[in-house]
Formats: structure tokens, sequence, C-alpha cells
């Protein structure tokens, strides 16, 4: 039985310097909501 030659597989791609992190999206979600439930608190 014959295997083919080992490659290791390529890099994955590099981001662009300007693209937002999931941290950027994860905050975008959560501080609004955190805003809402602080403001629709019964007081």
């Amino acid at each position: 039985m014959h295997y083919p030659e080992y490659r290791p597989a390529p890099p994955p791609p590099r981001r662009s310097h300007g693209a937002p992190s999931p941290l950027v999206f994860v905050l975008l979600i959560t501080v609004p909501a955190v805003v809402a439930v602080a403001a629709l608190r019964p007081r």
C-alpha cells in the first residue's frame, strides 16, 4: 500500500489588521442588554 507524501496543512489565513475581534461583537450585544435590564428594573 502506498501513502501520498505528508504535507502539513497550510497556516490559517491571517486576519487583516482592521478586522474586529469576536470580543467586540460580544460587547456590542452585552452592553446594551445590561443597560436595558438596569433601566427596566423596578425601583
